[in-house]
């Protein structure tokens, strides 16, 4: 998602354009170069890891969502604990 809001967010801290280039052409040859080595690691067996990944992924949404909960619980505990308390 960030690949897609790097030219918003350089442009809101005022990044010059020259480093701009450099650093969004060096993300682009390390996200292709990423993609397409795992897509050639994975040559023959991809049939596999489909099916692998079918299987785990409600497990792994689970423990997505437990883990989002338990930290927006921890933060929600965090600022009660540090609000003031209000008495009138």
């Amino acid at each position: 998602m960030l690949r897609q809001l790097n030219g918003i967010l350089s442009g809101i801290i005022g990044m010059h354009w020259a480093k701009f280039l450099a650093f969004n052409a060096l993300g682009a040859v390390l996200w292709v170069c990423t993609w397409a080595g795992l897509g050639y690691l994975a040559g023959q067996h991809i049939v596999a890891i489909y099916a692998t990944i079918e299987r785990y992924k409600w497990y792994a949404f689970a423990a997505a969502a437990l883990i989002a909960a338990a930290l927006i619980t921890r933060r929600i505990r965090a600022r009660r604990r540090d609000a003031p308390s209000k008495t009138t």
